[in-house]
């Protein structure tokens, strides 16, 4: 994240997003972004309710919210960059409200706007309330931002003077909505600490963790283990009480890890040990991304689900959770009540639609379609980051 930045004629890219998608007016009212309401009947219930849906909660309870990343490229090699949220209610599709704000020139969210690949732990860009972005500043510095303005909150004293270390992984903390971030003070991954604070109350807020005591946070709960392993570019799921976590690669598919109290290397990644997982060795790879653990040994994995030991040595179980088909189907998200799970998924048609599934394994039901906000496409990442 970040080093991709082109900084030259960021400021003229930060124009054509504030052209382009109307600089965050009301969509509802069709005066701002392109595509209202999301998809068509089912989420323009908000039309003309005189601007209520920017004051709206995103994170009303029983909604799904999707964040959508726009990526402005000017002549010169610059970027810019759009976010827009919008929530709908899980049970009708029906438009909760929106969010959307041109960053500042020389910023970058920490996550979702990617286009070399897929785009994983977007959630964790976002705080619990959906009301403030993470990015960084200048291509080093944690920073949060506020999704109805576009501007900084809690930045530094711009007249100090200060030398601090780069941030290159940035997250919230999906529970406690503290903003954290490495402390790197060399420019590259080393053995340096972590930092947390207040993303409203700034740097005098700050705690910090060195790097012999991340193996604690790895142990503490799943959200904190899975925010520290972001920092590291680690796309994890940990189970509910932390301490054993599910990843994916291209070649070697899922494997289980454990905390370790030993490091192996650097970054928060190297306190990790492989478990070795009768159905998950050599000879068996199961290939699917990591989504979430309905519980400590329940692992969904893009549309499938994973039973396991106990003691994570063996692979009891494999199910598939949706019906075998030709869509493009989008990483799923747990409902609250651990019951069903929601997932974007696109059509031969070319339109994108928000579905929820059970796990019982029957075909899913569509809750809404979810169209483009902004003509763009070629540009535009679209995400379901979670059910609140």
């Amino acid at each position: 994240m970040g080093r991709r930045i082109a900084k030259a004629g960021l400021a003229a890219g930060a124009a054509l997003v504030l052209a382009a998608c109307g600089g965050g007016n009301d969509p509802t009212t069709g005066a701002g972004t392109a595509g209202i309401g999301g998809g068509g009947s089912e989420a323009g219930k908000g039309d003309g309710d005189g601007g209520a849906s920017r004051t709206a909660s995103l994170a009303r309870p029983d909604s799904l919210t999707v964040a959508f990343c726009q990526t402005i490229e000017s002549g010169d090699g610059g970027r810019g960059y759009q976010v827009i949220l919008r929530s709908f209610a899980a049970k009708d599709g029906a438009f909760v409200g929106e969010r959307s704000a041109a960053m500042p020139p020389n910023a970058e969210p920490a996550a979702g706007c990617e286009s070399d690949g897929p785009s994983y732990r977007v959630d964790l860009a976002f705080n619990k309330d959906l009301t403030l972005v993470a990015g960084s500043v200048d291509s080093d510095r944690a920073a949060a931002f506020d999704l109805a303005t576009g501007r900084e909150v809690g930045a530094p004293d711009p007249d100090s003077f200060t030398k601090r270390p780069e941030n290159q992984g940035i997250a919230f903390h999906p529970v406690t909505g503290r903003l954290w971030y490495d402390m790197q003070t060399e420019d590259f991954q080393s053995t340096d600490g972590l930092a947390s604070r207040d993303p409203k109350g700034g740097l005098k807020t700050e705690e910090q963790t060195p790097f012999e005591k991340i193996p604690d946070l790895l142990e503490k709960d799943g959200p904190t283990a899975v925010t520290v392993l972001a920092l590291d570019d680690i796309h994890a799921v940990a189970v509910p009480g932390g301490g054993v976590v599910a990843t994916s690669t291209t070649d070697g598919g899922v494997s289980l890890s454990r905390a370790s109290r030993t490091s192996n290397g650097v970054g928060s990644g190297s306190y990790l040990t492989d478990i070795a997982t009768a159905g998950l060795d050599e000879n068996n790879k199961v290939f699917c991304e990591p989504a979430f653990w309905r519980n400590a040994t329940t692992l969904v994995c893009d549309f499938k689900q994973l039973t396991f030991s106990a003691d994570y040595k063996r692979l009891l179980k494999t199910e598939d959770l949706v019906p075998e088909n030709d869509r493009h189907n989008g990483q799923p998200v747990l409902a609250p009540d651990g019951r069903s799970f929601a997932f974007l998924s696109r059509g031969e048609d070319g339109r994108t639609g928000l579905f929820r599934g059970d796990f019982s394994g029957g075909a899913p039901v569509k809750i809404t379609s979810v169209d483009p906000p902004v003509p763009d496409e070629d540009h535009l990442r679209t995400t379901l980051i979670r059910w609140n």
